[in-house]
């Protein structure tokens, strides 16, 4: 019968997603009635307390229930309106009731979202209004659902690709901690002088909890995650932090307690706090001067040789984020905030410890590790004379590890836009370079095509005709091309569509 339910108000979410039906307005007070009814329901014997992973019918149930309201509440539907009070005691009492297993985590976020919805519109800020409503909103939903669960500890360690998922800035995957901070976002555009002072109360509590037992580091893990709720007025996944909550100095905050964590060199010291720490440099990398990239840079580069998978991953994505961060340039242009001359003293660090994560074969295959060799790359265009025999030869022994199993479209992507920025960096300025190339890239090339490797066939002709280009004049196609006619005049390759 529950699983009947949750399939009637999936129904009802698909029938009302567009615009709410006349016959919905009409008969908004049964439908009403009957979501609250599920939200109150409780029956033990559906309950399973030894159950940490997988919800229950009830759980289900109720989390189809929120999206509804969740639903209604994002179109401020007006014959609505006059609910919203109850469902908003109802759901604040059904947080109030979940565990911190993940068996309850799509509860927790669509709740969360719900709240977040309301509180951070005018029109509902009556709902929310009094410091002692605000006090109870941190105590009781914000700081336990942004701390560190054994869970998040044991997938960090254990299953690194479901927690890097879940917790990176750009990820579309949600989660208690980034519903968490949408809802501290959200109290900040009704009442940000309020959320500001109460914020930074239990911030300077939990740094002090911290300096007095190092080993309560989840305190600080929170405390830098509220300032990441409470900081940020304006951001975009492409280019980071536009606009900061002035009563907020974050940079402050990240000398006194973000920069001491970097500079800790032992790896294995507080591994998830060094995420959350190289987390908090790459979301507020707009804030940070030339200079203080200049200073970053090494400590990112020495977190590339973590044993942490996350870290690792964490410093390799903030790095890359760091060489596309741009300045205002003459006549109303934009310029990169780190030029190649300024990331040419770091090149070789740099490319080794990427490198040792790309070779290690225990590992998988990392495309924000592979994205971050690109974007070096591409930045250090005018440097790479000097270490091209090295990269390149990189670059092909990933190429040939690849070819065998195709997996990671995105580190494949990235793989043969790094060969490709390499060819135009090196070549445009020197076409005897081209012999080079040929050397090592047609082996694997020829590999590909004999073996019919669809995923990397287009590719491979796109880099051909690159290196084709670049060759010197008169040197003519060589036998390297040559020999490529017979795979190149297979009957099948001329057949396929795509």
């Amino acid at each position: 019968r529950l699983e009947a339910l949750r399939s009637i108000n999936r129904i009802f979410y698909s029938l009302n997603y567009q615009d709410l039906p006349e016959y919905f307005e009409d008969h908004m007070k049964e439908w009403m009635m009957g979501f609250a009814k599920l939200l109150e329901y409780k029956n033990p014997i559906l309950v399973d307390e030894d159950e940490e992973l997988t919800p229950g019918p009830i759980d289900n149930v109720q989390v189809s229930v929120v999206q509804n309201l969740n639903l209604y509440g994002n179109k401020d539907e007006e014959p609505f309106l006059p609910y919203l009070p109850q469902f908003t005691t109802l759901v604040w009492n059904l947080l109030m009731t979940v565990t911190p297993h993940t068996k309850h985590d799509a509860l927790a976020t669509i709740s969360i979202r719900f709240l977040s919805s309301l509180i951070g519109k005018m029109m509902h800020r009556k709902l929310f209004e009094g410091e002692g409503t605000l006090r109870e909103i941190f105590g009781r939903i914000v700081i336990p659902n942004l701390t560190i669960r054994e869970i998040d500890q044991e997938r960090f360690e254990d299953d690194p690709a479901e927690f890097i998922l879940s917790d990176m800035e750009s990820s579309d995957t949600e989660s208690r901690r980034k519903c968490t901070q949408e809802l501290l976002r959200a109290m900040c555009r009704q009442f940000e002088q309020e959320t500001t002072t109460i914020c930074s109360e239990h911030v300077n509590q939990m740094l002090g909890q911290f300096a007095a037992d190092k080993s309560k580091w989840e305190m600080k893990d929170v405390a830098i995650h509220l300032m990441l709720g409470i900081a940020i007025r304006a951001e975009s996944a492409q280019f980071g932090v536009s606009q900061v909550n002035e009563g907020v100095n974050v940079m402050d905050f990240f000398s006194t307690h973000v920069y001491t964590e970097l500079q800790e060199t032992d790896m294995n010291v507080r591994p998830m706090l060094k995420a959350t720490s190289i987390k908090f440099v790459s979301i507020f990398r707009n804030q940070f001067s030339k200079e203080q990239f200049g200073g970053l840079l090494p400590l990112l580069i020495a977190h590339l040789g973590s044993p942490h998978v996350v870290v690792h991953t964490y410093a390799a994505s903030a790095i890359e984020k760091m060489l596309t961060s741009k300045v205002d340039g003459p006549n109303n242009t934009k310029v990169a905030k780190v030029s190649g001359a300024d990331l040419k003293p770091f090149l070789g660090n740099l490319f080794t410890a990427l490198f040792a994560i790309v070779d290690n074969l225990d590992l998988n295959e990392n495309e924000y590790v592979m994205k971050c060799i690109m974007r070096s790359l591409n930045v250090a265009k005018d440097d790479l004379l000097d270490v091209v025999s090295i990269v390149l030869e990189k670059l092909t022994s990933a190429l040939g590890v690849v070819a065998k199993n195709p997996k990671n479209p995105q580190y494949n992507h990235f793989l043969f836009e790094s060969i490709a920025v390499l060819i135009r960096a090196v070549c445009s300025k020197d076409s005897a370079h081209t012999s080079a190339f040929e050397h090592f890239l047609f082996p694997p090339f020829q590999t590909i095509l004999q073996m019919d490797v669809v995923e990397f066939t287009p590719y491979v002709f796109q880099l051909l005709a690159q290196i084709l280009e670049f060759r010197p004049e008169g040197a003519g196609l060589g036998d390297g091309y040559t020999s490529l006619f017979p795979p190149l005049l297979t009957p099948t390759l001329w057949e396929r569509k795509s």
